[in-house]
């Protein structure tokens, strides 16, 4: 459910405010029950969410602020962006300290639901629907991708009785998030000014 930036012909969608709210409703979500499947994989796949809301805001409402208030907002987004990331490798070694995996049929039961989520999202977007977020084609189905490698990764620790399958997955979910900050600064270079 996250979105590119609309700016190339000067409009930002009168839709990405609540966008905002939902991308931080589903961040708050992933993040609790990461934390209730000791997933790591789940605290990558998180980030998306709070990269989406981040954006939103910076795309709808923040608009209104002068340049230096949205890098300020930039700042301090790509710096919470830093919490689920440390909440990673800490779930990772505490997971490997006291020899638990993550419990899997919640797990894949969150990828899973999720997934279709994103492909909903993907399929209203194929058919014009919200034809003003048509940029955020690409990055659902990339976040619909990283539900599915997390869904593959519940399997798979079911099936192997470790915690390994759901690391690896939180570390290629994290490297594909690798430029989650980036976007978020991007966004507060281009939003444009409010027309007078």
């Amino acid at each position: 459910m996250t979105q590119n930036k609309d700016v190339e012909q000067g409009r930002i969608p009168r839709s990405l405010s609540p966008l905002a709210a939902a991308n931080l409703l589903f961040f708050c979500l992933e993040f609790i029950l990461a934390i209730q499947t000791r997933s790591a994989s789940l605290f990558a796949d998180s980030i998306t969410f709070l990269e989406g809301a981040s954006v939103s805001v910076l795309l709808s409402s923040g608009r209104n602020w002068s340049m230096p208030g949205r890098e300020a907002f930039a700042r301090f987004s790509r710096t919470i962006i830093l919490i689920p990331i440390c909440f990673l490798f800490w779930m990772i070694m505490a997971n490997y300290q006291g020899a638990a995996i993550p419990f899997a049929t919640p797990l894949a039961a969150t990828g899973t639901a999720f997934l279709l989520t994103n492909t909903a999202c993907l399929v209203m977007l194929k058919r014009g629907m919200f034809a003003r977020l048509v940029g955020s084609l690409s990055d659902v189905r990339n976040h619909a991708i990283m539900n599915a490698v997390v869904v593959v990764a519940a399997f798979l620790t079911w099936a192997s009785g470790t915690m390994w399958p759901d690391v690896l997955a939180a570390l290629g979910i994290l490297y594909v998030n690798e430029s989650a900050a980036e976007h978020i600064w991007l966004a507060s270079q281009e939003s444009p000014p409010i027309d007078t």
